[in-house]
C-alpha cells in the first residue's frame, strides 16, 4: 500500500509541473535613456609645461632682438584648449586680470617700469579650431574681458561636439621707443610682466 501511494505523489507533481510551464507569464521593462546638455572647458595639452600652482598652462613671449620690438612676436599653442558643448553650439569668452582679478591688466613681477599695462598695450589673442590659426598674424586685442564665438553654427542641438580642441595664438604687440621707456623704466635689466587669462565656456 505504501508503494501505491508513492507512485501517485511523483505523477502528482509530474502533472503540477507541465501545467506551470503552459501557464508562464512575461514581464516587461521599460528602459529610458536620458540625454542631459552640459558644457565643459579645460587644458588640452596638460603637462605640457610646468606652470605654477592653480594654473594649467603657461606661455612666455620673450622679446630678443630689434626685429621682435618692431614686428611684435607670437606664440601658437595647438590644442590649448578642450571642449565639450552637448545641447547647442558655444562660445569661448576670456577674462583677463591678475590673481583673480578682472582688471584686464599686466601686472609687473620683476625689473622697473610702469607698476601695471593695459593688456590691450601688450596682447592679442586669438582662438580657433586647430588648424585654422597657423600663419595667423594678428588676434583679437586683449581687454578685461574678450568673446571668441560662436564656435557651433547654430544653438541648438545639431551644433553639439564632444572633445573639440582649440589652438590659441598669443600675439605679443610690436613696442615702439616711448612704449619700451615706459616698460622698462629707469631699470637696464629684465622686465617682467603677468596676466592671467581664465578661458570660460558658454551657450552659444
Amino acid at each position: 500500500m505504501k508503494k501505491v501511494v508513492l507512485a501517485l505523489a511523483v505523477v502528482f507533481a509530474t502533472v503540477v509541473g507541465a501545467n506551470a510551464q503552459e501557464a508562464s507569464k512575461s514581464a516587461k521593462v521599460k528602459v529610458n535613456v536620458v540625454l542631459n546638455p552640459f558644457q565643459s572647458i579645460e587644458i588640452g595639452t596638460p603637462g605640457s609645461t610646468s606652470p605654477g600652482a592653480g594654473y594649467g598652462d603657461e606661455v612666455t613671449l620673450t622679446y630678443n632682438t630689434v626685429n621682435d620690438y618692431k614686428n611684435g612676436v607670437s606664440q601658437l599653442v595647438n590644442k590649448q584648449l578642450k571642449v565639450s558643448s552637448v545641447g547647442s553650439g558655444y562660445r569661448v569668452s576670456a577674462a583677463l586680470g591678475f590673481n583673480g582679478g578682472s582688471t584686464g591688466a599686466f601686472k609687473k613681477i620683476q625689473g622697473g617700469g610702469a607698476e601695471t599695462v593695459d593688456a590691450s598695450q601688450l596682447l592679442e589673442v586669438a582662438i580657433g579650431k586647430t588648424g585654422t590659426l597657423n600663419g595667423l598674424t594678428a588676434g583679437k586685442q586683449a581687454s578685461g574681458n574678450m568673446d571668441f564665438g560662436p564656435m557651433g553654427t547654430t544653438s541648438t542641438g545639431e551644433s553639439s561636439v564632444l572633445d573639440e580642441f582649440l589652438d590659441v595664438k598669443y600675439f605679443g604687440k610690436k613696442l615702439d621707443g616711448a612704449a619700451v621707456s615706459a616698460l622698462f623704466g629707469n631699470q637696464k635689466t629684465q622686465v617682467k610682466y603677468s596676466i592671467d587669462v581664465v578661458y570660460t565656456i558658454a551657450v552659444n
